[in-house]
């Protein structure tokens, strides 16, 4: 049985309306004025509230914008009740919220058909309420699922990338440690560009990728001990156009980043790199930063084929070729964040 709250300071006014109600197959429960109303709806359920608006200590207008601005209310039809032929009364009431009014005295087929109808507008709404919080809950759900496969996928594209990176170590005679310094110089130094948060995490992921390509160079070439010929040099280059074959298979944002740097990081300022001598700013910019790292920390490794450099020796080389190797804003912020490279070097050292 539907239950109403009828809000009216007038006694025989509440009788009347209630045997209208009752009539109808109403449940009723009476209020004096608009603050006993409120503590009626905050103890039990209501699905319709005809509301006085001329009442004593809460009147009916201060009731209305109270219950229509509490979500707990707000759904409930309310009509309002009133001796008032004022139109402006009437229109006051309705902008707060009411949803229907009836004057007095009743018209019994009308008042009753009134309240039907706007307890069937409220079962209406209350269903469509209902449904909505369905949805969101399913929305939800499923946005949380969503959000945890995308994490998983991310986490096997790192892995993946991860184990390329291993491949190509045992490959060459770089070490990891190399490899995961080049990733945090990397981010660094994005970072310093004003890159976002997600992107300088991409560029750490990246990085240690740029020489993947080397796996597909001979061990004879790959791992000569001296210095390479013109012809071998010339074999050793395809490593870029390698690792961008091997890791724009897919265009993830990870993925995409790391083919760029692996076929731009040799690229030079001046046009003279390889394997697309682009000038200056054509040089992608992520590839400008790990040219300066990979050199930076390549120099200040010990090889096989050579001895370490020092550390003014390799600073030296990156100031002097800035401009023409290396993108000068690229030198200029390493230079500028030096203290925080090494710092980086010392944490991840070779074993």
């Amino acid at each position: 049985m539907e239950c109403v709250l009828l809000c009216d300071d007038e006694l025989m006014n509440r009788k009347v309306a209630s045997k209208i109600l009752t009539k109808e197959g109403f449940s009723v429960v009476e209020a004096e004025n608009g603050k006993e109303a409120i503590e009626i709806l905050n103890t039990q359920r209501v699905d319709l509230i005809l509301m006085d608006l001329m009442m004593p200590v809460m009147n009916g207008y201060e009731a209305t914008s109270i219950i229509k601005s509490d979500d707990r209310f707000s759904a409930i039809p309310l009509i309002i009740i009133s001796a008032l032929s004022d139109k402006e009364a009437i229109t006051k009431g309705l902008k707060l919220g009411a949803n229907e009014y009836l004057t007095k005295p009743y018209d019994i087929i009308e008042f009753g058909l009134r309240v039907k109808n706007a307890i069937k507008l409220g079962a209406y709404q209350n269903m469509l309420k209902d449904h909505k919080k369905i949805l969101e809950s399913e929305v939800s759900k499923k946005t949380k699922e969503l959000q945890e496969a995308l994490a998983e996928v991310q986490k096997s594209e790192q892995d993946i990338i991860s184990i390329l990176a291993k491949t190509a170590e045992y490959r060459d005679n770089e070490t990891s440690a190399h490899t995961l310094r080049v990733g945090e110089m990397a981010a660094l130094i994005a970072k310093k560009f004003a890159w976002s948060d997600d992107d300088v995490e991409l560029m750490r992921l990246a990085s240690p990728m740029h020489d993947i390509g080397k796996v597909g160079i001979a061990d004879n070439i790959l791992l000569k001990p001296s210095k390479l010929d013109d012809e071998e040099f010339e074999v050793m280059k395809q490593h870029s156009h390698i690792g961008y074959s091997i890791l724009s298979q897919k265009k993830t944002p990870l993925l995409k980043l790391a083919a760029e740097i692996a076929h731009t990081h040799h690229e030079k300022y001046n046009g003279k790199g390889y394997p697309n001598a682009l000038i200056g700013d054509d040089i992608p910019l992520s590839g400008a930063i790990v040219a300066v790292v990979d050199v930076f920390d390549a120099l200040l490794s010990e090889r096989p084929y050579k001895k370490a450099f020092t550390l003014e020796k390799t600073i030296e080389i990156l100031k002097n070729d800035s401009g023409s190797h290396f993108h000068p804003k690229v030198v200029e912020l390493f230079m500028d964040s030096l203290d925080e490279i090494l710092a980086i070097r010392t944490r991840l050292q070779d074993v």
